[in-house]
């Protein structure tokens, strides 16, 4: 049926526009500067923020928002083995030509050079995240999305027709885009027509979710270690550390979700020493729910560490424990608690005084404990920064050796600090000399002239062997002014001997300088100790009389090392003891006695 429109009288025309004649110019300008306005701001609102919208909307995960300066998205990255088989499909909404987030791949949509595009992306390690939208405020996004949540289909139909075109920002690279796994890279594009249009009425607004940092550091040369803060929870009998992301993690590092196999003993590249050192666990978990529930609290730190590897040999004792110990636990000043794995009693006690001096809780024997230990602060592994050594320089206190041995002297309550020099002017006594005598291997076979020789200089001279009975012998060696021996663990008795005393390292025949300038001359000058080192001659050696003089032994000693570790020790080591040639080492005791007696030391 059609209808009909009657046509309008002339009067009607006439006086149509006699009322347009009355408008002013000027209203009229104003009017459609208006008008043009309100349908700018209109046009952009609802093309900027759906936009915005629809970035939300696929998103693979929008739990956890928050929203301290600005709405950022917290779980867009789970645990590897937490992920779900696949992710809802959003095809009920959405045309599968509609940009997606392609989870399989980095980036599908790369600006090109010029092209003033804004990405958002999360990398792999869901290090950080960085959302960048250009907003007119961010209360309009909040409002916005609400208003536009009716229309979004609506909307997302016009962007699907503009890809039927071949609109060049309309590449969604893979359909199953949400079936991929997190780890890949995130990103969604702004079109650079809308970004160029609000370019100058608009503001950014900047989230990032906070860095995610590792569990564990695997960089350092001598020992794996891991330093966890927040919710710490330890079953010893499992071998498991794990932090949670609870409450009580708030405020602390967010670490990656990693699964880490850590062994907590300072030699990580000697097979040999790691063989039978214990791998904890350290792992992080998903919150409270997934973690056991805590039996004991503890408001100190915890330190995990083994005394397995080369322990028992009394240098290793000290170089691989006991120094790194000291270092990691000293600053607490006994407000720690020790975790040991590869329990071993008889150690243990050995070295009681050294752990009680160091913290004021039980030792805990790690492998036996099947308590579930909560902590603030947790230390798998210890500092250990070389052989004997500590780095001031790589902790925040600066220890140094000069530190260790005087805390080793107050913990065995040895009087002597320093050596008084001039010692004989000033204590009114000979200076004390030390002989650490071997009894198997790397012996003095003429001790007793070694002895007398230097009694006839002017030494009180102290001829034993280094026992396991440290509190009556660290007191032997705190008297005396120096200590002298062939090359070997005893000589680690060192750490008694008060500053300015004198350390003579009698070296065998081998070529074993560097491991007499790194295991013994640098970490004893560091002790502000006077280090003088005596070079045997083959004839000094009592390889002498299992070898010829033209072995290779004796011409090429370098032969032998380079056959490895036990070829060096079977031979310069294990088979060879010593006989000084009196006349050619009395200078190096007349040095040690020059030291001791000059005003100038």
């Amino acid at each position: 049926m059609q209808s009909t429109v009657k046509p309008k009288t002339m009067g009607q025309e006439i006086s149509f526009l006699k009322s347009i004649r009355r408008i002013e110019p000027r209203n009229v300008a104003l009017g459609l500067l208006l008008g043009c306005f309100l349908v700018t701001f209109a046009y952009f609102s609802m093309t900027k923020f759906d936009t915005f919208h629809f970035f939300i909307v696929n998103s693979p995960s929008t739990e956890n928002v928050a929203t301290p300066s600005g709405a950022f998205v917290q779980n867009m990255v789970s645990l590897d083995s937490e992920q779900p088989d696949t992710v809802p499909s959003r095809k009920d909404n959405f045309s599968k030509d509609v940009p997606q987030i392609d989870l399989d791949n980095e980036v599908q949509n790369v600006p090109t050079e010029g092209e003033n595009r804004n990405i958002t992306s999360i990398n792999s390690n869901n290090s950080s995240v960085i959302s960048k939208f250009d907003l007119i405020s961010e209360e309009s996004v909040e409002s916005t999305v609400q208003e536009l949540d009716g229309s979004i289909i609506e909307e997302t139909k016009e962007t699907t027709d503009a890809c039927d075109k071949n609109h060049e920002l309309c590449s969604t690279g893979n359909e199953s885009a949400f079936n991929s796994s997190t780890n890949a890279s995130i990103s969604t594009t702004v079109p650079p027509s809308i970004d160029s249009k609000l370019s100058d009425t608009t503001v950014e607004l900047k989230t990032e979710i906070k860095k995610q940092v590792p569990l564990c550091d695997l960089s350092q040369r001598r020992i794996d270690k891991c330093e966890i803060e927040g919710d710490v929870r330890i079953i010893g009998r499992n071998a498991t550390v794990m932090w949670v992301p609870s409450p009580e993690s708030d405020g602390g590092p967010d670490y990656e979700r990693k699964v880490w196999q850590i062994k907590p003993y300072p030699r990580k590249e000697d097979p040999a020493a790691m063989s039978h050192v214990r791998i904890v666990t350290v792992k992080p978990t998903d919150g409270p729910n997934d973690a056991p529930t805590c039996t004991d609290h503890r408001d100190v730190p915890a330190v995990v560490f083994s005394d397995r590897g080369y322990t028992g040999n009394y240098f290793h004792d000290f170089t691989d424990v006991l120094i790194p110990i000291f270092t990691t636990a000293r600053r607490f000043q006994g407000e720690v608690e020790f975790l040991i794995t590869d329990f071993r009693i008889y150690w243990i006690m050995k070295y009681l005084p050294i752990f009680k001096n160091l913290t004021k809780y039980d030792l805990v024997d790690f492998d036996a404990d099947e308590k579930v230990r909560c902590y603030k602060k947790a230390y798998i592994g210890l500092t250990s920064h070389d052989d004997f050594g500590i780095d001031p320089e790589r902790i925040p206190e600066r220890y140094t050796l000069v530190d260790f041995t005087r805390f080793m002297r107050t913990t065995y309550g040895l009087e002597r600090d320093i050596a008084e020099i001039p010692i004989q002017k000033t204590l009114g006594r000979k200076p004390r000399l030390l002989i650490v005598a071997r009894a198997k291997t790397r012996r003095f076979m003429n001790l007793d002239e070694i002895v007398r020789a230097a009694e006839k200089l002017g030494f009180e001279v102290v001829a034993t062997e280094a026992t396991d009975e440290l509190v009556r012998f660290s007191v032997v060696v705190n008297s005396c002014d120096v200590i002298m021996g062939v090359h070997g663990a005893g000589l680690t008795n060192m750490v008694f001997l008060p500053i300015n005393a004198v350390f003579i390292q009698i070296l065998p025949w081998g070529g074993l300088e560097w491991v007499a300038g790194n295991y013994f001359k640098r970490p004893v000058e560091k002790m502000k100790l006077k280090y003088l080192q005596y070079d045997i001659m083959p004839e000094e050696s009592t390889l002498i009389e299992e070898y010829p003089r033209n072995h290779t032994v004796f011409t090429d000693p370098a032969s032998i090392r380079r056959q490895g570790w036990n070829a060096l020790k079977e031979v310069f080591l294990d088979k060879q003891n010593v006989r000084l040639n009196m006349k050619r080492f009395r200078p190096t005791l007349k040095k040690a006695l020059k030291h001791l007696n000059s005003v100038d030391s």
